[in-house]
């Protein structure tokens, strides 16, 4: 009879890219949802999704412009690496959107209720974008500075002039 895996065997890694491609591609589905209920259905965005804009046409320009940012995000969470200089966008939106919605609601321009469903979505994918970030900077850092280590350790085997003599010659 075999014996059970262990812990180390059973844990799974996942890279830093595949958690950026799926945060925004969650930010992309985000971004349908948002932008759908506020171009198309004023009278369901009017509380916690409308994030403080009580006019129709507000509501639809901000839904118009979420809308028109998901199939770039879908881009970049497809190929992230036909794409490398629009990396900032999800993170720029995200930004974007918590600090404009959290200003309204300290100056207290809109309600709590009215606006904190965006900046708590927007400020958990902030988190987890410069989460990921991080993680991935310490990785690179990592990898660089054990390359750097086994090059000076290669280099450090080699030393010139240590060639033995033939005796025979």
């Amino acid at each position: 009879m075999s014996e059970p895996p262990t812990i180390e065997a059973l844990d799974t890694q996942i890279s830093t890219r595949m958690l950026t491609r799926i945060i925004v591609g969650l930010i992309g589905a985000w971004s349908l949802v948002y932008g759908t209920v506020l171009s198309f259905f004023q009278d369901a965005s009017t509380g916690a999704l409308g994030a403080g804009v009580q006019d129709a046409a507000g509501q639809r320009l901000v839904g118009a412009h979420m809308l028109l940012l998901v199939p770039v995000y879908l881009l970049i969470a497809w190929h992230p690496e036909r794409f490398p200089m629009l990396h900032w966008l999800p993170f720029g939106g995200q930004l974007a959107v918590f600090f404009a919605v959290g200003y309204s609601i300290l100056s207290g321009t809109i309600g709590v209720s009215d606006g904190i469903l965006p900046v708590a979505v927007s400020s958990i994918f902030l988190g987890l974008l410069a989460f990921i970030w991080i993680t991935e900077q310490r990785a690179v850092a990592k990898a660089k500075l054990e390359a750097e280590e086994a090059s000076l350790a290669w280099r450090q085997d080699e030393t010139p002039g240590d060639e033995s003599l033939d005796a025979s010659h």
